[in-house]
């Protein structure tokens, strides 16, 4: 008898499909006296996975290699080599035996089929399919479904059986989700960082999903759109590529991420796992993609504190000083009672170009953002330290902002 391989790909997620059909095909063709295919499974690995519309490489996917090996069914010397399957427009599809040999595969397709002929009852009448047979001899016949049992032998019932297998090669095994998507689809870490890094240094500042209302598109969903977002333009994508820093910024977020494994942070714990795989799911794409703003504010408060080592007592007590200055640091403070009403405090640092800090105990309704650069205004109250930092403490702020064109002012009045 002649050996049969056949070997294919699919989604490491369908094995125990693929598994529970080769069982059935092989119980099936059992009850026919053939006998049944092995069935060999790789370990995972994982294959890249590209866009089906435009062939864009989006990410890769936990995939197997199955293999069947099995003997061709032989009777009295005779094998049947392949279904011929005859359309309505007289073209005939060939469908070979599964794990046929490329050898036995070129014959096939060199024998010149004849629509509707049987050689075995040579009844002239229409038929769907036929079925090519060979000799050891080489002698081929063509044989139409009723005739290939009486005239080889071989059981038609179980010979269908198995070429169901042929099936499992080009079957569809995609999970989709609600994007048309494989559901095991991930995607690159590298990858979404370096995307990040670009969005962000071409859109400016990293924007939670939190901070929708703000009409700001979120960076996770920026992100997510250049991977997966099939009305993208093909333009924003280049410039995103085209960030020549993007690359190194990602990487060394890689490398900030993974510091933070095994910390007491939760946050870091959790950036630090996702950064150390290969791949990341979909799902926990916006985790990932604040790593980059999470790194961003570390090295701000690392330069801050850097600065903040020369930070000299600014001014005198009763002098009103301005100074251009970014704010640092917000801190809720308990509130204040009197009576039956409630002030609400803040701490608020600012910090100027040459790192001297100043502090403000603010009582006022409105607040800055961490971050924000403004044109800072103030009475000196005091000169203090905290830890190894001199501060200069003020009172009766008045703070502009700095960030656009139109510049609105503020008047914070502490109490």
């Amino acid at each position: 008898m002649s050996s049969a391989n056949l070997s294919f790909t699919v989604p490491a997620s369908a094995a125990g499909r693929v598994r529970q059909l080769v069982e059935a095909t092989n119980t099936r063709a059992a009850l026919h006296g053939l006998e049944a295919y092995a069935m060999e499974v790789t370990a995972p690995f994982l294959a890249d996975y590209h866009e089906p519309r435009d062939g864009r490489l989006i990410g890769q996917r936990p995939t197997i290699t199955v293999t069947l090996r099995g003997t061709i069914p032989r009777h009295q010397g005779w094998t049947v080599l392949a279904r011929l399957d005859h359309d309505a427009e007289g073209e005939t599809i060939t469908s070979l035996f599964p794990g046929l040999s490329d050898r036995d595969a070129a014959a096939v397709h060199e024998y010149p089929a004849v629509e509707n002929l049987c050689h075995g009852c040579r009844v002239g009448r229409h038929r769907t399919a036929t079925y090519l047979a060979r000799h050891d001899g080489g002698e081929f016949r063509q044989l139409g479904t009723t005739c290939v049992e009486p005239y080889t032998g071989l059981p038609i019932k179980g010979l269908t059986a198995l070429w169901r297998l042929s099936a499992l090669k080009d079957s569809d095994w995609d999970e989709k989700d609600s994007d048309g998507f494989p559901a095991d689809l991930r995607v690159p870490v590298d990858e979404v960082l370096r995307v990040t890094a670009a969005v962000v240094a071409a859109e400016g500042r990293y924007c939670s999903r939190s901070e929708e209302w703000r009409r700001v598109l979120p960076t996770a969903t920026a992100v997510d759109h250049y991977f997966f977002g099939r009305n993208v333009s093909a333009e924003w994508r280049a410039s995103i590529d085209a960030d020549a820093e993007a690359r190194s910024t990602a990487a060394a977020v890689r490398q900030w991420a993974d510091q933070g494994y095994g910390t007491a942070n939760d946050y870091r714990h959790k950036i630090g796992q996702l950064a150390k795989g290969q791949t990341v799911d979909p799902r926990h794409l916006p985790t990932l993609v604040s790593a980059i703003a999470g790194w961003h504010r570390d090295q701000e408060k690392a330069k801050a504190d850097h600065a903040a080592r020369n930070s000299t007592a600014q001014g005198t007590k009763g002098e009103r000083v301005t100074v251009a200055a970014t704010v640092t640091g917000v801190v809720e403070l308990e509130e204040r009672h009197y009576g039956y009403h409630a002030q609400r405090r803040r701490l608020i640092k600012f910090q100027d170009e040459a790192g001297n800090v100043y502090v403000w105990f603010s009582s006022a309704a409105a607040a800055p953002e961490k971050g924000e650069t403004i044109e800072l205004t103030g009475t000196v109250k005091d000169h203090s330290t905290y830890g190894d930092v001199t501060q200069t403490v003020l009172t009766r702020c008045r703070l502009t902002e700095r960030q656009s064109a139109t510049v609105g002012t503020k008047e914070l009045h502490a109490a």
